[in-house]
Protein backbone atom coordinates (compact mmCIF):
# COMPACT_ATOMS: atom_id res chain seq x y z
CA UNK A 1 0.00 0.00 0.00
CA UNK A 2 1.33 3.48 -0.81
CA UNK A 3 0.28 7.09 -0.49
CA UNK A 4 0.84 9.90 -2.95
CA UNK A 5 0.78 13.66 -2.40
CA UNK A 6 -0.30 15.16 -5.75
CA UNK A 7 0.30 18.73 -4.56
CA UNK A 8 3.99 18.03 -3.98
CA UNK A 9 4.40 15.85 -7.06
CA UNK A 10 6.11 13.25 -4.92
CA UNK A 11 6.28 9.63 -5.93
CA UNK A 12 4.31 7.00 -4.01
CA UNK A 13 5.82 6.06 -0.66
CA UNK A 14 5.19 2.53 0.65
CA UNK A 15 3.25 2.25 3.90
CA UNK A 16 4.71 0.16 6.71
CA UNK A 17 1.32 -1.20 7.79
CA UNK A 18 -2.30 -1.14 6.66
CA UNK A 19 -4.16 1.70 8.34
CA UNK A 20 -7.06 0.83 10.64
CA UNK A 21 -10.17 2.98 10.12
CA UNK A 22 -11.04 4.84 13.35
CA UNK A 23 -12.96 7.85 14.56
CA UNK A 24 -11.52 9.45 17.66
CA UNK A 25 -10.86 12.94 18.96
CA UNK A 26 -7.30 13.86 19.86
CA UNK A 27 -5.55 16.94 21.18
CA UNK A 28 -3.35 18.53 18.52
CA UNK A 29 -0.73 21.18 19.18
CA UNK A 30 1.12 23.23 16.59
CA UNK A 31 3.55 25.84 17.90
CA UNK A 32 1.63 27.37 20.82
CA UNK A 33 -1.89 26.68 19.54
CA UNK A 34 -3.88 23.65 20.73
CA UNK A 35 -7.02 22.27 19.13
CA UNK A 36 -9.07 19.11 18.93
CA UNK A 37 -8.80 17.08 15.73
CA UNK A 38 -10.52 13.98 14.37
CA UNK A 39 -8.37 10.92 13.66
CA UNK A 40 -9.66 8.94 10.68
CA UNK A 41 -7.09 6.16 10.45
CA UNK A 42 -4.25 4.83 12.55
CA UNK A 43 -1.21 2.54 12.51
CA UNK A 44 1.49 2.08 15.11
CA UNK A 45 3.60 4.48 13.02
CA UNK A 46 1.18 7.29 12.17
CA UNK A 47 -2.31 8.61 11.62
CA UNK A 48 -4.52 10.67 9.35
CA UNK A 49 -6.08 13.67 11.07
CA UNK A 50 -8.80 16.05 9.90
CA UNK A 51 -9.57 19.58 11.02
CA UNK A 52 -5.97 20.77 11.19
CA UNK A 53 -5.85 23.49 8.54
CA UNK A 54 -2.85 23.82 6.25
CA UNK A 55 0.37 22.24 7.53
CA UNK A 56 3.84 21.98 5.99
CA UNK A 57 5.52 18.69 5.17
CA UNK A 58 8.11 17.70 7.83
CA UNK A 59 6.62 20.15 10.35
CA UNK A 60 6.81 18.93 13.96
CA UNK A 61 3.53 18.82 15.90
CA UNK A 62 2.27 17.25 19.12
CA UNK A 63 -0.60 14.78 19.29
CA UNK A 64 -2.30 13.39 22.40
CA UNK A 65 -4.40 10.30 21.69
CA UNK A 66 -7.16 9.35 24.18
CA UNK A 67 -5.59 8.02 27.38
CA UNK A 68 -2.05 8.74 26.13
CA UNK A 69 0.51 11.40 26.88
CA UNK A 70 1.20 13.94 24.14
CA UNK A 71 3.89 12.82 21.73
CA UNK A 72 5.76 14.33 18.80
CA UNK A 73 4.77 13.62 15.22
CA UNK A 74 5.90 14.91 11.84
CA UNK A 75 3.71 15.92 8.89
CA UNK A 76 4.20 13.38 6.07
CA UNK A 77 1.65 15.03 3.74
CA UNK A 78 -1.06 17.66 4.04
CA UNK A 79 -3.88 19.37 2.19
CA UNK A 80 -6.27 22.15 3.26
CA UNK A 81 -8.27 19.97 5.68
CA UNK A 82 -6.30 16.87 6.63
CA UNK A 83 -2.78 15.57 7.13
CA UNK A 84 -0.87 12.36 7.45
CA UNK A 85 1.33 12.27 10.54
CA UNK A 86 4.29 10.02 11.28
CA UNK A 87 4.88 9.43 14.98
CA UNK A 88 8.40 10.16 16.25
CA UNK A 89 8.06 7.02 18.40
CA UNK A 90 5.70 4.26 17.22
CA UNK A 91 2.80 3.30 19.46
CA UNK A 92 3.39 0.15 21.44
CA UNK A 93 1.33 -2.82 20.30
CA UNK A 94 -1.00 -2.88 23.33
CA UNK A 95 -1.83 0.84 23.11
CA UNK A 96 -2.52 0.50 19.39
CA UNK A 97 -4.78 -2.54 19.92
CA UNK A 98 -6.69 -0.80 22.71
CA UNK A 99 -7.31 2.32 20.60
CA UNK A 100 -8.51 0.27 17.61
CA UNK A 101 -10.78 -1.80 19.87
CA UNK A 102 -12.31 1.37 21.39
CA UNK A 103 -12.51 3.62 18.32
CA UNK A 104 -12.24 1.33 15.31
CA UNK A 105 -14.87 1.14 12.59
CA UNK A 106 -16.12 -2.05 11.00
CA UNK A 107 -13.81 -5.02 10.53
CA UNK A 108 -10.77 -3.37 12.14
CA UNK A 109 -12.46 -3.03 15.53
CA UNK A 110 -13.75 -6.61 15.52
CA UNK A 111 -10.33 -7.95 14.53
CA UNK A 112 -8.52 -6.03 17.30
CA UNK A 113 -10.99 -6.96 20.06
Amino acid sequence: MAYFDPECGSSPVPRRETREQVEMLAKFRRNFVSSTVLLKDLTRFGAKVEGVGRLCTDEAVSLALPGCRPSMAFVAWANDHSAGLEFADPLDGQTFSDLVARFGLGRSAAKAA
